[in-house]
């Protein structure tokens, strides 16, 4: 369950997401790109509402990596 998410990122600017096995990270992912839809709430990008846009009719990018990237 995801709840109350507001995230505001610069044109531009990489994200990176961590927490924990289970965290919600994928989910919200997911939702952002429009593979998920989500039960309640909006994406919305730039002013713009965008959850009822499909997939490929997103300007979203998702890398998944490697922990090895990430040492601790």
């Amino acid at each position: 369950m995801l709840e109350g998410i507001d995230v505001f990122i610069k044109d531009g600017q990489f994200v990176t997401l961590f927490g924990p096995s289970g965290c919600g990270k994928t989910t919200l992912l997911r939702i952002v790109a429009g593979f998920e839809k989500a039960d309640a709430g909006e994406v919305i990008l730039s002013g713009e509402v965008i959850s009822s846009k499909s997939p490929a009719h997103r300007p979203i990018n998702t890398v998944f990596q490697s922990y090895a990237l990430f040492p601790i």
